[in-house]
C-alpha cells in the first residue's frame, strides 16, 4: 500500500493513537481495493489516487460503525447490523475517472470498388 497511516494523520490534523491504528489500516486497505476495484489493475498509484483513498478513509472515521441514521432534532439515532457509508462515495469516483481505463471504438471503412483504377463514387458494395 502506498498509503499510510501518516498520510491519513496529516490530512486529519491530529494524531491516530494505538487503539485506532489497526482499523485505519484496515481502512486504507479496504478503500485502496475499493480504489483499485474501480480503476482496474493497471492504475498507477499518483497523488490524486492517494487524495481520493484519504479521503475516504477519514469520511469512514466520522462514521460511528453500526450507525444507519441521526437526526439532530429530538435525537434519533437507528443502529443496524453495519454502517453504509464503507464504499466510494459520488465524489471519490469522480475523482477517480481519470484513472479509469477507457473504452473506444474503432469506426471500420469499407474500401471503395475500383474498376480499371477509377473510383467509382457512392458505390457500396454491400448493397
Amino acid at each position: 500500500m502506498f498509503v499510510t497511516v501518516d498520510d491519513v494523520e496529516v490530512r486529519l490534523g491530529r494524531t491516530i493513537e494505538g487503539v485506532e491504528k489497526p482499523r485505519v489500516e484496515a481502512f486504507i486497505g479496504d478503500a485502496s481495493a475499493l480504489v483499485q476495484d474501480y480503476c482496474g489493475s493497471g492504475f498507477r498509484e499518483s497523488a490524486g489516487i492517494k487524495a481520493v483513498i484519504c479521503a475516504e478513509v477519514i469520511r469512514w472515521l466520522a462514521v460511528q460503525p453500526g450507525i444507519v441514521s441521526e437526526k439532530v432534532g429530538d435525537i434519533q439515532v437507528e443502529f443496524g447490523t453495519s454502517a453504509t457509508t464503507q464504499s466510494l462515495s459520488p465524489a471519490a469516483r469522480t475523482s477517480l475517472k481519470k484513472y479509469r481505463k477507457k473504452l473506444a471504438s474503432v469506426p471500420l471503412a469499407v474500401d471503395q470498388p475500383k474498376w480499371d483504377e477509377v473510383i467509382v463514387p457512392d458505390a457500396n458494395p454491400l448493397h
